[in-house]
């Protein structure tokens, strides 16, 4: 396998098990956020997005943030964001899965476009910790979106939720 279908991989399968924790969680308890500074779901959801966004769609292909996202995404799911357990803070939960689901689709086709030779070139003017390339922007967003499922998984257990199999 290539180191494109590689990545590509990757971010489907972090993507496949992000969703399938979200399977069985009832989009009331979206907002739960089980005290205080813990995140909830719909922060989860839209962070994964957003961060999306800046590590491949900025960061890879120099597109612009606010064409790719939302209004207001940066500013309610970024970097540095603070969840709100309040649910009229954000846009409907429908709104942002299809943002979550539209942007991984987005990410993967623009990898697909990309030659192995792209994956060595810088990825974004400002440095990062994780990453200097593209290459590693896009694992880093695999690995990243591991992490927040991890914490999706937890969300799901403090709810009472069985862990998955």
């Amino acid at each position: 396998m290539d180191t494109l279908k590689f990545l590509c991989d990757r971010l489907t399968v972090a993507r496949g098990w992000t969703s399938s924790l979200l399977e069985d969680i009832d989009e009331s308890t979206w907002f739960n956020m089980p005290a205080p500074g813990i995140n909830h779901v719909a922060w989860q959801v839209g962070h994964l997005a957003a961060s999306q966004v800046s590590l491949i769609h900025v960061r890879c292909f120099a597109k612009d943030y606010d064409r790719c996202a939302p209004p207001g995404f940066r500013e309610m799911f970024g970097k540095g964001s603070t969840p709100n357990a309040d649910p009229g803070a954000y846009p409907p939960l429908a709104d942002v899965r299809a943002a979550f689901d539209r942007i991984q689709a987005e990410a993967l086709d623009l990898i697909a476009s990309m030659s192995e030779s792209d994956l060595n070139s810088p990825a974004g003017a400002e440095p990062h910790p994780l990453f200097s390339t593209k290459q590693g922007a896009i694992a880093t967003t695999a690995m990243h979106e591991t992490f927040h499922a991890g914490q999706i998984a937890l969300l799901r257990r403090l709810a009472g939720k069985p862990p998955l199999r």
